[in-house]
């Protein structure tokens, strides 16, 4: 069985003359929370619809399921949210849930029950949908999507319409559903910081491929917080550096040093200056996933 629950290579979609893909190359890894960021136009839409059948690619191969293409079987094991969500307006929340059930052919009554308190719609299921706010369609499209617990899901900007308490309620609910049936979940968001405290993967997507996929505990790991102190000597300082007991740093361009490792700015102002080196600039630098992302765009996926 393969490591990949989605596995893509030089997939291509273009609308006329509009390149929307690019030969791109994708792996999502069975059981993860894959966080696909990107910017407006980067094409996470469209790839998320060609995951799901809705858009054929121009060319290229995809395996989902340890499948070639888009199967019905496998389809049937993937839940959804791809851009608005739609539903029979005249039906009530509840009836919308049967309907689907139905369609499905899932008989488990207990679970739209469950699906419904899960994502706080217990007490409006009885409403028409017409009557929802645009936080409670998409919190209907959430409980559609979990129904019939898929194996995957494929989550296009899911938190969209929601309040921060609401946002806070689906994060900690997709980890569960992670967790508990190990589900792989593939969601896109413009809500940087909600993905640093979700995926456990991310794919960086730009100019219409994926540029860089890395594990969150990678990406934490090379965004780490630090100390930069910008100095005329770099080799000096690293024998002062050193000497005072700090041993997590690294030389960057431009005679500045990161450091890592906790310690008093002070200390190492003092230190370095003591030691006939001129410092020119010292400064903390708490770093952020979009901190990361943008740097990552502006190094062409490196890093």
């Amino acid at each position: 069985m393969s490591a990949y629950i989605i596995e893509g290579k030089n997939i291509s979609k273009s609308f006329d003359s509009t390149v929307a893909l690019k030969d791109l190359d994708i792996h999502v890894p069975r059981g993860s929370i894959y966080g696909l960021i990107g910017l407006n136009g980067a094409g996470k839409s469209t790839l998320m619809k060609i995951l799901v059948g809705l858009e054929a690619m121009d060319s290229g191969s995809l395996c989902i399921f340890g499948r070639s293409g888009i199967t019905s079987e496998g389809l049937e094991s993937t839940g959804s949210i791809i851009e608005y969500p739609y539903f029979y307006e005249r039906l009530t929340g509840l009836e919308n849930l049967q309907l689907h059930a139905s369609y499905m052919g899932f008989h488990d009554k207990n679970r739209i029950a469950e699906v419904l308190e899960q994502t706080g719609l217990a007490g409006s299921s009885d409403r028409k949908v017409m009557t929802y706010s645009l936080g409670m369609r998409q919190r209907l499209a959430i409980a559609r999507a979990i129904l019939t617990y898929p194996g995957l899901l494929i989550l296009d900007e899911p938190t969209n319409a929601l309040d921060p308490e609401g946002i806070k309620d689906m994060r900690t609910m997709f980890k569960d559903i992670n967790r508990n049936y190990g589900t792989t979940i593939i969601i896109s968001s413009h809500i940087l910081s909600e993905m640093e405290h979700l995926a456990d993967w991310i794919g960086i997507i730009d100019q219409h491929r994926i540029v860089q996929e890395k594990t969150m505990d990678e990406v934490k790991k090379n965004n780490r917080s630090h100390l930069t102190i910008c100095i005329d000597d770099v080799k000096k300082s690293c024998v002062i550096l050193e000497h005072i007991g700090i041993k997590d740093f690294a030389v960057q361009e431009n005679n500045s040093i990161r450091i890592y490792q906790d310690t008093d700015p002070s200390i190492v102002a003092k230190e370095l200056v003591s030691g006939g080196v001129s410092l020119y600039e010292l400064f903390q630098d708490n770093r952020t996933l979009e901190d990361y992302f943008f740097e990552v765009l502006q190094n062409g996926g490196g890093i």
